[in-house]
């Protein structure tokens, strides 16, 4: 359901203004259908009026508001699809990992026991809004590349320039479409783009000493980015304090793409060793897009009854 949101957020809002309809007044249609022989009166009304207030009326759209947003809700339901939570539960069962997924927040905590040590991997469901950044992204460099096309007076695939000419052809034009790749993707048909996830990997040993790593979760890979020693596991968590600034005062080294190729292999291996490898990878897009269906479809309900009242 998040393609079918992120097109409804595409379409114009003019589609859903509604023209504005001016109407004459009570007063002025009096006076339009009054006939010329009957006089004019004046009303009179009191200097003060004893009636008791009354409670001001909802707005006009308050109503159709509500009726969209149920409209949406029903759609989300309906479209629910609850197989999809089977294979996240299996993955937890077998990786060993326990997650900490508080309703109403947007973050998520995975934790799990290692030898003598406490892995921890924080994200955010907060990530899945760089799919829609990256499709406009992709949509952008496309047209960029089919205006370039254009302007450098290359012919289309199979047109020639003059009558007679001589016919462009592309290398993929002498491949018979049988023959392509069975796994190639219609050009009409384009594969949505993969979001990337950050992640906060904490892996703490006894003494209160941790590694603090940052990496990028992305097409079934996990990258980190940067490594970092801490003395203190405890000073990791503190929002403010001496500890938090003597943790913002440390060397975080240099980044794991600027290491010796062979150093980077090798921190990967101890990564996958803790089970942060290709199958959390595959994991990690696949929940954050059931918590944000879920929480999307809470936000609805609250939404709605806040306009209700």
């Amino acid at each position: 359901m998040l393609s079918l949101r992120a097109l409804s957020r595409a379409l114009p809002k003019t589609l859903f203004n509604k023209s504005p309809v001016r109407c004459l007044s009570s007063v002025s249609r009096t006076a339009f259908y009054r006939p010329v022989w009957q006089p004019a009166t004046r009303t009179t009304y009191p200097a003060f009026s004893t009636s008791c207030a009354r409670r001001e009326p909802a707005g006009e759209s308050d109503q159709e508001l509500s009726a969209k947003i149920e409209q949406e809700y029903q759609l989300e339901v309906e479209n629910n699809d609850s197989s999809k939570l089977t294979p996240l539960n299996d993955y937890l069962s077998d990786s060993g990992f326990e997650i900490t997924d508080v309703p109403g927040t947007h973050e998520v905590t995975l934790t799990k026991t290692f030898g003598n040590e406490q892995i921890k991997i924080e994200f955010s469901i907060s990530d899945i809004n760089n799919l829609d950044e990256e499709f406009d992204q992709s949509e952008e460099d496309d047209a960029f590349d089919d205006e370039a096309e254009f302007d450098s007076g290359k012919n289309t695939i199979n047109q020639a320039g003059v009558r007679g000419g001589k016919v462009d052809v592309l290398p993929e034009d002498s491949i018979a479409p049988a023959d392509r790749d069975a796994g190639e993707a219609p050009e009409d048909y384009p594969t949505t783009p993969a979001f990337p996830i950050d992640l906060r990997i904490i892996i703490t040993k006894p003494g209160d000493q941790a590694l603090e790593i940052h990496a990028v979760a992305a097409d079934g890979t996990i990258e980190p980015q940067t490594i970092n020693y801490a003395p203190k596991a405890s000073a990791l968590l503190a929002k403010s304090g001496k500890d938090a600034q003597e943790v913002q005062a440390q060397y975080y080294g240099p980044p794991v793409s600027n290491l010796d190729a062979e150093l980077q292999l090798l921190l990967e291996r101890y990564l996958e060793d803790r089970g942060i490898n290709t199958e959390l990878a595959n994991f990690l897009p696949d929940y954050v897009e059931y918590k944000e269906q879920k929480e999307y479809v809470s936000w609805l309900q609250s939404l709605k009854k806040f306009i209700d009242i």
